[in-house]
């Protein structure tokens, strides 16, 4: 997560830096904040291509993150993880010679894009540890570990932002991107030479099968495409027992609307706050995403287990979205930067609610299914940066004269729309798969 986290704003960065070459000269381009008209002018035209490189990603991404999950289920949890690893670090390595060599223009930045998509991405590599844990915990402390999961994503994200601020204050994307690169090698090598395979229940499995074979009867030792596709999709939409597979649409909806929020605010805070009245530079860019990961990752960490014991998981992930809600409306009317920084802090029990809505739907499916599920909700948080990014990189650069903060708002309502959603999951209790045993 460090290096992905170090990745996003420094790519972004890239892509307005060259887009000012290409408009400027670098007179102008060392003093771009100071040219309100030429600001305007980068950040317009850098939305867009920002939107292009996320759409690439995101499009080539969807059938490697449904292939790597489906598979998980009848082999190992490891190339999920892997991967991606693998292939950013070829996408890195292809950054530092778009940085390095001046006569490469931005557009050689797509193919970084295209590499990290083939392998599935980072939501590949999310749906194999969730599946991962999914397998090596039992239901009554599995939302205590997700949540310990995701508070890594936010303690990750504070290390990346960090360093990304600091390093593009200080220093030069060669060295940015080459830490990148070191970061997934690490991850790389941890997971193909460290980290154990996962044990799943087999008996429990077997009986799974035997009692759901009607519905799986298609499923042959052919290995085609369209066969772990069309698994991906009936671990959502099979019928289950109860109202399952309704509350399973409605946390899908939900991870839907957060990821989105997640996409925009990542695609257009680095221009929001940039942007006057707020100016930020990077090294301040820096200190502001790294303190907010930090903040809401230790608020997870710390505080989570601790509210299990006393209140509803629900009702946890119902205040982490009104939360998120109130930092989002603080940060489109901000005008100073200790409003921008007092919206992190509001924002601290947002991880909360995709750690309860993880758990809750990995209690829905069998574990012969996990990578399955997490696989197509993986996909959906791949649409998500499309969308997301075609949402907000095509809505900015619109509002720019007029009131830049309506992403936000719009984020807000969002958020509002997931409140109500989540309120009617909670009322729905949750049946357990059924599973029959014929007695000789």
């Amino acid at each position: 997560m460090t290096g992905i986290f170090l990745q996003t704003p420094a790519y972004q960065q890239l892509i307005l830096s060259k887009v000012c070459q290409e408009l400027y000269n670098d007179t102008i381009c060392e003093n771009i904040q100071q040219n309100q008209h030429h600001l305007k002018s980068i950040q317009s035209k850098g939305s867009y291509l920002i939107l292009i490189y996320i759409a690439i990603m995101s499009l080539l991404s969807i059938i490697p993150a449904l292939i790597l999950g489906t598979c998980s289920d009848v082999g190992s949890r490891k190339p999920g993880m892997a991967l991606p690893c693998i292939f950013s670090i070829a996408a890195g390595g292809l950054l530092i010679v778009v940085d390095y060599l001046k006569t490469m223009n931005v557009y050689w930045t797509f193919g970084a894009a295209a590499l990290i998509g083939i392998s599935g991405g980072h939501v590949a590599m999310f749906l194999s540890v969730f599946s991962y844990l999914a397998d090596v915990t039992k239901n009554s402390n599995r939302t205590l570990r997700m949540g310990i999961a995701e508070s890594m994503i936010f303690i990750g994200g504070m290390l990346g932002f960090f360093l990304g601020g600091n390093l593009m204050q200080y220093s030069t994307f060669t060295v940015i991107f080459g830490i990148f690169c070191g970061c997934n090698l690490i991850a790389t090598i941890f997971v193909i030479f460290w980290l154990q395979e996962s044990t799943q229940n087999n008996d429990d499995q077997s009986l799974y099968q035997e009692c759901h074979c009607n519905e799986n009867q298609e499923v042959t030792q052919e290995t085609s495409v369209s066969i772990y596709i069309k698994r991906a999709f009936q671990s959502i939409f099979r019928h289950r027992e109860a109202q399952n597979r309704l509350k399973i649409h409605l946390i899908l909806i939900c991870i839907f609307l957060i990821n989105l929020c997640n996409v925009g605010e990542q695609s257009i805070m680095l221009m929001y706050l940039s942007y006057p009245p707020r100016l930020f530079s990077n090294q301040m860019y820096g200190w502001f995403t790294s303190s907010k990961m930090l903040i809401s990752g230790l608020c997870l960490l710390c505080s989570f287990h601790c509210l299990l014991t006393h209140v509803e998981e629900t009702t946890l992930a119902k205040i982490g979205i009104l939360m998120r809600a109130a930092s989002f409306l603080l940060l489109a009317f901000s005008t100073t930067k200790w409003m921008v920084f007092l919206s992190s802090i509001i924002n601290a029990p947002s991880g909360y609610t995709m750690a309860v809505l993880r758990s809750l739907s990995s209690k829905i499916a069998h574990p012969s299914e996990q990578g399955a599920m997490f696989s197509f909700l993986a996909s959906v948080e791949t649409i998500c940066l499309l969308v997301g990014a075609a949402l907000f990189n095509g809505l900015y650069p619109e509002t720019l004269s007029t009131f830049p903060g309506i992403c936000f708002i719009i984020m807000a309502t969002f958020q509002i729309i997931t409140l109500v959603l989540t309120q009617w999951i909670s009322e729905i209790p949750t049946a357990h798969p059924m599973v029959l045993i014929n007695e000789e």
